[in-house]
């Protein structure tokens, strides 16, 4: 069985699929790729795969850590927002910060990402969409540039 990433109606949207296809024996001996691994840990997660610009690695992560989230107790029910700080710290603690995650059952957005750090998924009727952006230090200023710019504001 071969999973295939198709566009949905919506523009940029990619839904897996698990659609057979009929392939040569040669290749069908071969080790299925990591992709193919993937899909089928998030069939076993209860995950649905939205849109990645992620190593797989780093997905597999994300749905694993998500899914531990969501069994951790199922007799409540799952708080969007610990879930979000919950992901975010994770991601932050093992890949640097700046990460960023929305959780909820609907929202829109429209963000930019770094290339590498991007994932949106859906698991028990949750949305997440996870992201990393840039970090560029503030350069610092002078102490008398400081103390100049207090003095222009207090003129004011």
């Amino acid at each position: 069985m071969e999973v295939i990433a198709e566009e949905s109606r919506e523009e940029g949207v990619h839904y897996a699929s698990r659609r057979m296809l009929t392939a040569p024996a040669t290749r069908l001996q071969r080790a299925p790729s990591m992709e193919v691994k993937l899909a089928a840990m998030a069939v076993d997660l209860n995950a649905r795969l939205r849109s990645a610009d992620m190593p797989v690695v780093m997905q597999e992560r994300a749905l694993r850590h998500t899914r531990g989230l969501l069994d951790a107790d199922p007799k409540t029910r799952p708080n969007p927002t610990h879930m979000a700080l919950a992901l975010k710290k994770e991601f932050d603690g093992a890949f640097g910060v700046a990460w960023h995650c929305i959780v909820g059952k609907s929202f829109g957005s429209f963000v930019t990402h770094s290339s590498g750090g991007f994932i949106y998924f859906s698991m028990d009727k949750l949305s997440f969409l996870l992201f990393k952006t840039e970090v560029r230090p503030i350069p610092k200023i002078s102490p008398l540039l400081q103390v100049s710019s207090r003095i222009n504001s207090l003129k004011k």
